[in-house]
């Protein structure tokens, strides 16, 4: 099943515990899980960083005063954590200021925050859990 950025996104769902289609849901970092209907929200955790430079549609590497080199190849990186959230591939190792990423399809301002990609459940507070059933064959 092809996917595209930042609509959807292929990644490990923190309940199903498998890679699954991650569908977007408001335009941001809201996501939902294909497989179990969960919803996620995506934010970043080390290695982060922020952009020293804006990039447009179809840029291919993320700009940074320095650390770039922190980010490796196949890491998979969230930029920018409010509407122009996207979620791109590291396709090699950094450099000290430059992160080579797949194509960019929005447009992203300086000084927007970058880093690995964490995907956490949007609904986590106790008791919460109780409201949606556990998977199938989980044995809770």
């Amino acid at each position: 099943m092809a996917v595209g950025v930042p609509t959807a996104f292929s990644g490990t769902c923190p309940r199903c515990k498998t890679r699954r289609a991650m569908l977007n849901v408001d335009g941001g970092t809201l996501f939902r899980c294909e497989g179990c209907e969960w919803f996620l929200t995506l934010s970043t955790q080390s290695p982060t960083n922020t952009t020293n430079a804006s990039r447009a549609i179809g840029a291919t590497t993320i700009p940074v005063a320095s650390g770039g080199a922190s980010f490796t190849s196949g890491m998979i990186i969230l930029i920018d954590t409010g509407v122009n959230a996207e979620v791109v591939t590291a396709t090699s190792t950094g450099s000290g200021t430059s992160v080579p990423v797949t194509a960019f399809i929005k447009a992203h301002n300086s000084a927007v925050a970058v880093g690995q990609l964490l995907i956490s459940p949007t609904y986590s507070a106790v008791g919460v859990g109780d409201a949606v059933p556990a998977n199938p064959g989980w044995g809770f």
